[in-house]
């Protein structure tokens, strides 16, 4: 309510820390931050409020700041029965609202008759700064990260430092810094930043070991998109079950469980993350759909992951990271058309033979374990259908096969791979292909995308399975097929 446009970033930061010291409480429903400031400044029924966010207590309040001096004025409502379960006032000096907030928490929690555990105690007061300038700072910065954008993910390391500079052990701000330079290697931020992506590896593993002296669940969410990269999906889990139990309400904890799950081979366990996550932020970013997405497509729901990421795509048509696997599942599915128009949109006016290959350089999010990496390179399949000419499909391509040229067959038969099960009537030809050196090698990882369709390959794939060069190849394509 200040006439200083630059106090919006205290008025923010305030609502921040109880939403954040809230999440905490582990016997408390508590919504994110992203979906709850959307009725900043509006005027709003509570009861539609609490119906919109499937919540049954609202919190609302204002904050007036004038030099050092502060006001503060909050009130809890039931939104069944519109009447007050506890509203109080604070007057006073900058300096002492940590400690007002940590009275109004306390008395919330009271009001909705929940027992905070030891561990909540300490970690809410643990999660305070000791300088309300780097609280400032901080809050600055946080406030550009939320924005999801290059430019402002950028803009929020100045203010990130200025907070670690101010106070040297700001465990939040230390995992802020890294989240954006995980930011910059993960949507290809890098530029905006001025570092390359492998520039951004050494800072951003100096600011979590800073951030892991002092805690945070932002701390062991950053640490799992990281171990997700290389990955490391056990230690993954371990850290976002690290960071879910200091915040239970915290949602891209719960994202971070899911996309950790995922990789591990357990998408079906990964939904109920990420339907956690949606409740906790019902206005939710596009990164909670691809998710989603890429959760229902490793369990083996093609049809339902192409909604999902569709939908997502319609609901904000600024996420372009839901394009490329959105268009990869289309043309898994034979919409191969459909799929095209989402690959077009995703990169207009690219030529024939680069639409061909850019699968080749596009990195799909995270890695798998090894045993799982199936799943992303059966993505990456999808991708090269959907850049190929719609006229190339697999009675084409088992035409192609007799080719006196052999680099077309060489092609040839790895795009046949490409189509999965959707290849098998090619599976006779593939195996007569098994003598040609030229192509022995695709022929073979072919037949073990093509999956149980492929069974016929099976007595020549086991012939070959001791080999020392083709050996391995086959025995990954038996294990493809089902043969082992």
């Amino acid at each position: 309510m200040s006439s200083d446009v630059n106090q919006v970033h205290f008025a923010d930061g305030m609502t921040d820390d109880l939403i954040t010291d809230l999440s905490k409480i582990a016997g408390l429903f508590v919504i994110a931050r992203n979906s709850t400031f959307a009725y900043q400044g509006k005027p709003v029924r509570i009861a539609q409020v609490a119906e919109d966010l499937g919540v049954r207590y609202v919190l609302e309040g204002s904050i007036q700041r004038a030099g050092d001096q502060v006001r503060v004025n909050a009130q809890l409502i039931d939104a069944l029965t519109g009447g007050h379960v506890w509203a109080d006032r604070f007057n006073g000096k900058v300096t002492d609202i940590f400690t007002i907030q940590d009275e109004f928490v306390g008395k919330i929690v009271d009001a909705l008759k929940v027992k905070l555990t030891t561990q909540e105690k300490q970690e809410i007061a643990r999660a305070k700064p000791d300088s309300i300038a780097a609280k400032e700072a901080f809050d600055e910065g946080w406030n550009l990260i939320l924005r999801f954008n290059a430019q402002d993910n950028a803009a929020a390391l100045g203010p990130l430092k200025r907070a670690v500079e101010l106070d040297p052990e700001y465990g939040r701000a230390y995992a802020a810094l890294a989240l954006v330079l995980l930011r910059a290697y993960d949507y290809s931020w890098s530029n905006e930043i001025g570092m390359s992506w492998a520039e951004t590896a050494a800072p951003r593993a100096d600011y979590l070991n800073m951030a892991k002296k002092y805690p945070t669940s932002l701390a062991h969410t950053v640490e799992s998109g990281v171990l997700l990269y290389e990955g490391r999906g056990a230690e993954a889990r371990i850290e976002a079950g690290q960071a879910i139990a200091l915040e239970p309400n915290d949602p891209e904890a719960h994202i971070a469980m899911a996309w950790a799950l995922t990789i591990g081979g357990k998408p079906k366990e990964a939904l109920s993350f990420i339907s956690a996550a949606m409740r906790l932020n019902p206005n939710y970013p596009s990164h909670y759909v691809l998710a989603r997405g890429i959760a229902l497509f490793a369990a083996g729901d093609l049809k339902q992951a192409a909604e999902v990421l569709d939908q997502g795509f319609r609901r904000n048509p600024q996420a372009a990271m839901l394009l490329p696997p959105l268009a990869s599942v289309l043309a898994l599915l034979g919409q191969r058309q459909e799929a095209m128009q989402k690959f077009q949109i995703w990169r207009p006016g690219l030529s024939q033979s680069a639409s061909e290959n850019i699968a080749d350089s596009y990195t799909f999010p995270f890695q798998w374990e090894p045993e799982y990496a199936r799943v992303r390179e059966r993505l990456r399949d999808g991708l090269h259908i959907a850049g190929l000419p719609l006229e190339v499909s697999v009675s084409t391509l088992m035409t192609d096969l007799k080719s006196d040229d052999p680099f077309r067959r060489l092609i040839t038969v790895k795009r046949l791979g490409w189509f999965g099960p959707a290849a098998a009537p090619a599976v006779p030809a593939l195996v007569a292909a098994l003598p040609d050196e030229i192509v022995r090698q695709e022929a073979v990882k072919s037949l073990g995308k093509i999956g149980p369709e492929a069974k016929a390959a099976v007595p020549a794939l086991r012939a070959i399975e001791n080999e020392s060069l083709i050996g391995p190849f086959a025995k990954d394509a038996l294990t493809g097929i089902g043969g082992n």
